[in-house]
C-alpha cells in the first residue's frame, strides 16, 4: 500500500506539466544578471585577497594602493583558483598563478606575464580573465554582475541609502535555503503574525489574528501590498477564539509597517525595528541552496544622535533584531529549502489567500528582470552566463 503523503505516478507527472505563469522567475535559481550586489564590508578587504561566490560565478577581490579590484577566481591556464595567488611585483597590480606562474593585471585581467614560458611568452596579450565593475560606498564593497556597461550604482541601490546623513548598521551572513525563498519571506504579509510574535523585540506587542483584505501593489518598482484593519482577534469554527491570553500584550501604535521588494532581490521595511529606523535585507545568491545575506538598520541623522545611534544598534538592535528575529525567518527558509531544492515544491506547494504579494512578486520579476543568471554545463563553457 502507497505510504501516506506520496504522489501516485500520474500526479506526478500532472506537477510536471503544469505551465508556470512566470517562467523566467523559475529558472533564476542562481539570481538575476545585469544589477548591482553587496559583496561585502569594507574594512574585510585589506592586504590579503578575499574569494567570494556570488550568483554562482567565483569572484577574487583584492585592494592595491587603496583601490579594490575584482577578477574571475579562475587561471585561463588550468583552472586553478587565482585567491591563493601571489604577489610577485611589489608596486604592481598582478596576480600571479601558484601553479605555472601566469600573471595578471587586476584591472582589465590581461595575462601580461607567463613566467614560466619566460619573457617572451607569446601567450602574453592572449589570455585573460574576466573582471567586475566595483564600487565603495557606504562602508560596502558593491559588484556588478552583468555583461557590457554595468549601469549607475544609484539606479540599483535606493536613494535614502546612499545620503550622507544615512547612518548603517550591517550584519552580514551566509545563510542556508534559495534566495527566493528568503525574498519571499521578506515580503510575505502574513507570517510575522504567526512566527514572531513570541520574538525578543516584539514580547511585549500584540500581533493581529488574521491580516485581512490584502492587495498587491506595484509603486516605482517596489512590489508591495496594502490591506484593511487586521484582526486581532476571531473565533475559528468548531475551534474557538485565537489568540486568546495574550493580556499583558499591547497593540503596536502608529503608522503600519510599509514592506516592500525590489529587483534585483532586496527588501524595504519602513519603520523597522524602531520609529525612525528603516530595515534593509539583500539576499545575494552564492549557490542554488545558499545565499548571503546583507542587513541594515538605517537611520538619517549626524553628531551626537548619530553615534548614539551606532551604540544602541551594536547594544541591542543588532541582537534583537538582526540575530533573534530575524534569526527566527533564517530557521523558516532554511527548513523550507529541500521541499523546493529536491521535492518539486515550486510546482507542489499550496498558496492561499495573503499569498498574492508573492504571485505579484514572481510576475514582477518575469516580466521586468534584466536577465537571468544561467549556468551553462556544456564543457567549454562553464562560467555563468545570461540566458
Amino acid at each position: 500500500m502507497e505510504s501516506n503523503g506520496a504522489h501516485t505516478v500520474d500526479q506526478d507527472r500532472q506537477h510536471r506539466s503544469r505551465t508556470s505563469p512566470w517562467p523566467r522567475y523559475d529558472e533564476a535559481v542562481l539570481g538575476f544578471r545585469n544589477y548591482w550586489y553587496p559583496a561585502m564590508m569594507s574594512y574585510r578587504l585589506r592586504r590579503c585577497p578575499v574569494a567570494l561566490q556570488i550568483l554562482g560565478e567565483k569572484l577574487l577581490f583584492l585592494r592595491y594602493q587603496g583601490k579594490c579590484f575584482a577578477l574571475e577566481d579562475r587561471c585561463a591556464h588550468r583552472g586553478m583558483p587565482l585567491s591563493i595567488g601571489r604577489c610577485e611585483f611589489p608596486g604592481s597590480n598582478t596576480i600571479t598563478c601558484r601553479y605555472h606562474g601566469w600573471t595578471y593585471d587586476v584591472a582589465n585581467g590581461a595575462c601580461v606575464a607567463a613566467l614560466t614560458d619566460g619573457p617572451d611568452s607569446p601567450i602574453v596579450g592572449k589570455a585573460k580573465v574576466k573582471t567586475y565593475p566595483i564600487e565603495e560606498r557606504k562602508g560596502l564593497i558593491w559588484v556588478f554582475i552583468g555583461d557590457g556597461e554595468p549601469t549607475a550604482l544609484e539606479e540599483d541601490l535606493p536613494g535614502e541609502l546612499l545620503r550622507s546623513d544615512a547612518i548603517l548598521g550591517v550584519r552580514v551572513t551566509t545563510r542556508a535555503g534559495n534566495w527566493r525563498l528568503a525574498a519571499e519571506n521578506g515580503l510575505d504579509p502574513s507570517h510575522a503574525a504567526y512566527l514572531h510574535r513570541n520574538a525578543w523585540l516584539t514580547l511585549w506587542r500584540k500581533f493581529p489574528a488574521a491580516k485581512t483584505n490584502v492587495l498587491p501593489e506595484v509603486v516605482d518598482q517596489w512590489v508591495g501590498y496594502t490591506q484593511t484593519a487586521p484582526l486581532m482577534e476571531a473565533n475559528y469554527p468548531g475551534l474557538g477564539v485565537w489568540p486568546n491570553g495574550e493580556w499583558w500584550k499591547w497593540p503596536r501604535k502608529g503608522s503600519p509597517t510599509k514592506t516592500q521588494l525590489r529587483l534585483p532581490g532586496y527588501l524595504r521595511v519602513n519603520p523597522f525595528p524602531a520609529r525612525e529606523i528603516v530595515h534593509f535585507e539583500w539576499y545575494v545568491p552564492v549557490d542554488k541552496r545558499h545565499h548571503r545575506y546583507f542587513q541594515f538598520s538605517v537611520k538619517w541623522t549626524t553628531g551626537f544622535k548619530a553615534a548614539r545611534f551606532r551604540l544602541a544598534y551594536w547594544l541591542w538592535w543588532r541582537w534583537l533584531a538582526h540575530v533573534q528575529f530575524n534569526g527566527q525567518d533564517a530557521r523558516m527558509v532554511a527548513l523550507m529549502d529541500p521541499f523546493y531544492a529536491e521535492e518539486d515544491g515550486w510546482k507542489r506547494e499550496k498558496l492561499y489567500r495573503p499569498d498574492v504579494g508573492l504571485t505579484t512578486w514572481r510576475k514582477h520579476c518575469h516580466e521586468h528582470a534584466r536577465a537571468v543568471q544561467k549556468i551553462v554545463n556544456a564543457p567549454d563553457e562553464h562560467r555563468a552566463q545570461m540566458l
